[in-house]
């Protein structure tokens, strides 16, 4: 757009100049010729002359002169009225909360409307910390130092709804992790593309899986266990509400808040409610079972020494906790806090759980240290359906599937036991939704059901999807095939590994100088233990297990 300026003698202009800035800098020659001279005024010298059509940059305004240089570095002032301004506009945004929009240039002229941080403005000019803007078909004048270059970020604060969540420096799980958030952390979400969430961290941007973050910061929760044999979880806060389902002695609750007798506890995807006191803050096996020698006559203690010290393994592993691979939850921690978020590892909570000596003096604890690379004979397919149906809920796949794990562990040589009590961890006693089976699209289009007991290639932010392909090109397309597949990967990869030889449970979880662990909770092998006792009961007498126990240098 082309504005000519026309002066008359209504218009009364300032003795000072007034300094012009880029946004209305260029203007074109309308004279046939025009004298550039040395000052503002006809009584200075010509120093050279412009014709029409000649374009110049505008730097200042003075009584009606311009002060202008050509693209020849030429400077010199010419008439104003003899110039035709152009008008180039800059975008610019607002950088405060609010900003008024006014008549004029100053806090006295009313107020058009009233712009927002991070709207766009189109600036025509400015001139003494004002800026003259057009605005939705409006025009009018905004202060200068509310505006910016660059579009301002809008934040939107978000929070971690899973335990821990990795800190990336791209948007995909092969970019380097940079960190971690853990359960109801607070994160800055820049902007949000497909499952991945740009984020202001420390000092610039990362990304982290957008699956796992919320708007409402996620409720405080305490972990406690049910001490009945059988516990009623009802939609409301008394016996006249609906039955929802039952939790069964010894399994986890989340508890959100107690209210006299009932306690509100998280349930699936909502609330509800069970009495509280039922409840217990330690499983009831901790007591119980962790004492109590469930072991079979004739079994075998075998002393297995190592090439390097204690403390060497202690340094190894915290050196991987300071990386977010060794976390444990609060409430087990030397810090001893009474939560269920996972923190980094210390020294001392490493110590704790790497030392043989802290389990393999009871029955429980020595279960890390089962050889469990060769099945044993001794437990029947009926004796399992019994643990499944005691443990499970009636919904859970593995109900009347005791002879598919002692198939598949018989065909990979594996402790039955011990695969039994792994898929339990794993799939929430078989009610996970991978464990539940998810439907694929099929090589026709058709929808396929297959399962996932082992979250096997759940990568962050496309868990499900990416362990649903991974299990549907395997094949595992039923419960049978897919206990009979994980059989095999946990076989191959680590327990009958010829380069890792992972044969029992501590030895999955610490590896020293391999980095090739199963979990990243420390206490992984002791929870496995702690189901694996609940079904050495099942074995024949004359079953010999073997341990395998590490001596230190």
């Amino acid at each position: 757009m082309y504005k000519k300026v026309l002066l008359t003698s209504a218009i009364v202009l300032p003795m000072t100049m007034t300094s012009i800035h880029a946004q209305s800098s260029q203007g074109i020659i309308t004279a046939s010729s025009l004298n550039a001279r040395s000052g503002a005024s006809t009584s200075y010298s010509i120093k050279f002359v412009l014709h029409k059509g000649d374009k110049v940059n505008i730097i200042t305004f003075s009584n009606g002169w311009y002060k202008i240089t050509t693209d020849n570095n030429k400077t010199g002032w010419v008439s104003s009225k003899y110039v035709e301004v152009q008008n180039t506009t800059t975008i610019k945004y607002v950088s405060a909360s609010s900003l008024n929009m006014r008549k004029g240039p100053s806090t006295s002229y009313s107020v058009i409307t009233t712009l927002t941080k991070g709207e766009e403005v189109e600036v025509i000019s400015e001139e003494n910390g004002w800026a003259k803007i057009n605005h939705n078909s409006k025009t009018g004048y905004v202060s200068s130092k509310y505006l910016s270059d660059e579009k301002p970020v809008k934040i939107t604060i978000k929070y971690v709804n899973a335990d821990s969540l990795n800190v990336r420096e791209g948007a995909g799980t092969s970019y380097k992790i940079l960190g971690t958030y853990n359960h109801g952390d607070e994160v800055k979400v820049v902007s949000i593309d497909g499952n991945w969430a740009k984020i202001q961290y420390k000092d610039g941007y990362a990304y982290i899986s957008n699956k796992y973050l919320s708007n409402e910061k996620p409720v405080t929760v305490t972990i406690k266990y049910v001490k009945a044999d059988t516990l009623n979880i009802r939609e409301g806060a008394g016996t006249s509400y609906k039955i929802l389902g039952t939790y069964k002695k010894g399994q986890e609750v989340k508890v959100v808040s107690i209210d006299g007798d009932w306690a509100k506890i998280q349930y699936e995807n909502g609330y509800a409610y069970i009495s509280n006191k039922y409840l217990v803050d330690k499983m009831p096996t901790d007591s119980e079972n962790d004492n109590k020698d469930n072991n079979v006559v004739g079994d075998v203690i075998i002393n297995e020494n190592l090439s390097y010290s204690f403390d060497a393994m202690v340094d190894y592993e915290y050196k991987l906790s300071q990386q977010g691979y060794n976390r444990i939850k609060a409430n087990l921690s030397t810090n001893n806090q009474n939560s269920t978020k996972y923190l980094q590892a210390t020294r001392e909570d490493l110590s704790k759980y790497l030392n043989p000596q802290t389990f393999s003096t009871n029955a429980n604890g020595r279960l890390q240290f089962l050889k469990i690379d060769k099945y044993r004979e001794g437990i029947t397919a009926s004796e399992l359906n019994a643990f499944f149906n005691k443990y499970c809920k009636s919904n859970s796949v593995f109900i009347n599937k005791g002879q598919a794990f002692i198939d598949a562990a018989k065909k990979h040589n594996l402790d039955v036991s011990y695969l039994v009590a792994a898929s339990m961890v794993e799939t929430g006693y078989g009610s996970s939704t991978l464990a539940q089976g998810v439907e694929v699209p099929g090589e026709n289009g058709e929808k396929v059901k297959v399962y996932n007991f082992f979250g096997i290639s759940a990568f962050d932010g496309t868990a499900v999807p990416s362990a649903s392909q991974y299990a549907y090109k395997k094949g595992w397309t039923t419960v049978d095939k897919t206990i009979e597949g994980s059989a095999k990967w946990l076989s191959t990869n680590y327990i009958h590994s010829t380069k890792y030889k992972q044969n029992t449970l501590y030895k999955m979880r610490w590896s020293y100088n391999t980095g090739h662990q199963y979990a990243t909770d420390v206490s992984w092998a002791h929870i496995i233990a702690k189901v694996m006792n609940n079904i050495i009961p099942y074995y024949d007498n004359s079953v010999s297990l073997e341990f395998l126990i590490p001596n230190y240098k």
